[in-house]
């Protein structure tokens, strides 16, 4: 017999939670109704799952309910994607901020704490659609308070309430035409269902969790589709961060209406010193100038879903291809070279594909440009080689497809950054790959390696074991301190102007002496800005970017 729960029980049962929703993330991608406006719905709720992980793994103090519950929240609510991670967030909002000054959670606790999740979620969509993961809390709530109420023990009650998640999951389509066209059942319902039989299953004792394990499973094909017109082209998403930490309900109410004569599909939610809005619109600039006037953006997202629709009527396929987080739906893919794990989780932060194991010392291949290039969806191809050695291999893959394909000479990692910086997906051939090769220009590349043997470089005599600090393809300075070494170089550059340094740190650097070099420079240089990055590249003590 359980008769309560406390903060433990609850990071527990999120944790496994979101292992539960992500190994049925598949399923619950596949009963999608065209058109799917922000992506996929279980990856969507996955994401704002995970972030809500990542932040209970911050907490200190497990035991501390209201701890773990304002992590739970605040996670959620920063990881959220799309209509339904929105609408997921705002359930939990609920759930938590009425449980997080209670100690010992009874099962009425719950169940009001389903209530406050269902008003707070529904509040927060503009035009409520029945047949959905709200109509699933609304029916879960009035069903609990009446079938659940007298019920205490917590293994009894979780159990129960499953049964009737699952219920309540199937009845779905009697709330909504699309889903009864398409055969289906509400995917976002479903995944809501999943997210409480986890947080049954940790209750009961199942709570051994690998997260790491199942959160890379492949994405696989929509499997019903129900198709219709698109009134509003662009799925857009925002979250701004407050000037004034707070906003009035007047303002609040006036960007509602605002959103409203902007186009549907409206999800607003303010939460602390945060907006988040989610809206489908046919003008994205229109809603983040508004929203500027209230305080800084931290992150947008636009989808063309007219794009999606176009691509599946002109296929005739009844079953398209879902665009899973490597394969978004957009104009252009983008694989790059890179030489360490951390280079590689920046490429891909950045909008990087497919990403080629690879450098200095260990060249791809013809045919590994070739299969990463097949594997991608697209027909139009970014390639940055981020070596000089590599360029004329990515070249040659150009005959090997008929895609079209536009290498970019990056002969530098630095350079394949900063030309991912200048790219825009709607730029057509030779203004993306202007754009791009322009700002290269811009940077001086700076690679901090050693010697492997005596040898002269020009006039200088080099031995075994200096370190060589090279700007480009010149050799800058050489000698036996790294940090030493690197920090004149950098000097000369800032003295020219120079104004950004970006450092990325590999294999036979150390951070705290990299530290120490920046405290230097900024004592001297006021007004520089320096980023540090763990790049993982081997040979390269540190490659550093300068602007």
């Amino acid at each position: 017999m359980k008769l309560y729960l406390e903060g433990q029980d609850i990071y527990l049962g999120i944790k496994k939670a979101a292992e539960e929703l992500i190994k049925n993330k598949d399923e619950i991608n596949a009963l999608n109704v065209f058109p799917v406006p922000d992506g996929d719905t279980g990856s969507n709720m996955s994401s704002a799952m995970l972030e809500a992980c990542e932040w209970l793994n911050k907490v200190k103090d497990t035991d501390n309910t209201k701890e773990v519950l304002k992590a739970l929240r605040d996670g959620l609510l920063m990881g959220a994607r799309g209509n339904s991670g929105v609408i997921l967030s705002q359930i939990f909002r609920g759930f938590t901020e009425h449980l997080e000054n209670i100690k010992k959670i009874q099962t009425s606790d719950f169940i009001n704490a389903i209530k406050t999740a269902k008003d707070v979620s529904y509040n927060a969509v503009m035009k409520p659609v029945e047949g959905t993961m709200l109509t699933l809390m609304r029916r879960l709530y009035e069903r609990a308070d009446v079938e659940l109420r007298e019920e205490k023990d917590f293994l009894d009650f979780t159990d129960k309430l499953i049964k009737i998640s699952f219920e309540l999951v199937d009845e779905t389509p009697k709330y909504l035409k699309k889903l009864r066209e398409a055969n289906v059942v509400d995917a976002g319902a479903l995944g809501v269902a999943y997210i409480f039989k986890g947080i049954r299953d940790a209750i009961h004792g199942d709570t051994e969790v690998d997260l790491e394990k199942i959160k890379s499973a492949s994405t696989k094909e929509i499997a019903t589709i129900a198709f219709e017109d698109l009134t509003f082209q662009y799925c857009t998403e925002c979250v701004l961060k407050l000037s004034a930490n707070d906003i009035s309900k007047p303002e609040l109410d006036s960007l509602r209406a605002f959103l409203d004569e902007m186009g549907d599909s409206i999800v607003l939610v303010h939460q602390n010193e945060f907006l988040k809005c989610h809206v489908h619109t046919n003008h994205p600039g229109h809603v983040f100038e508004k929203f500027l006037e209230y305080g800084d953006l931290m992150k947008i997202k636009v989808d063309n879903m007219k794009m999606q629709h176009e691509h599946v009527v002109e296929s005739g396929v009844s079953k398209p291809q879902i665009q899973s987080d490597s394969y978004p739906e957009r104009n252009w893919g983008i694989i790059t070279v890179s030489p360490g794990k951390g280079l590689t989780e920046i490429f891909k932060s950045l909008g990087v594909n497919e990403v080629i194991s690879g450098g200095q010392t260990m060249n791809p291949s013809v045919r590994d440009f070739s299969a990463a290039i097949d594997k991608m969806p697209y027909k139009n191809i970014i390639i940055l080689p981020n070596n000089p050695n590599i360029i004329m291999t990515a070249e040659k893959s150009k005959e090997m497809t008929d895609k079209n394909i536009l290498v970019i000479p990056t002969k530098y990692v630095q350079e394949g950054i900063s030309a991912l910086l200048a790219y825009d997906d709607n730029l057509d051939y030779e203004t993306v790959e202007t754009a791009m090769n322009d700002i290269i220009k811009s940077i001086v590349p700076i690679q901090a390696t050693y010697a492997v043997r005596d040898s002269e470089i020009g006039e200088e005599k080099i031995k075994k074991g200096e370190y060589l600090i090279f700007a480009g393809k010149d050799l800058k300075e050489h000698g036996k301190n790294l940090y030493k070494k690197t920090e004149m170089v950098l000097n000369q550059f800032l003295d020219e102007g120079f104004e950004i340094v970006t450092i990325f740190h590999g294999e036979g650097a150390n951070l705290k002496d990299i530290e120490k070099m920046v405290n230097r420079i900024v004592s001297k240089h006021s007004d520089v800005e320096i980023e540090i990055h763990e790049g993982g590249q081997k040979h390269y003590p540190m490659l550093i970017s300068l602007e």
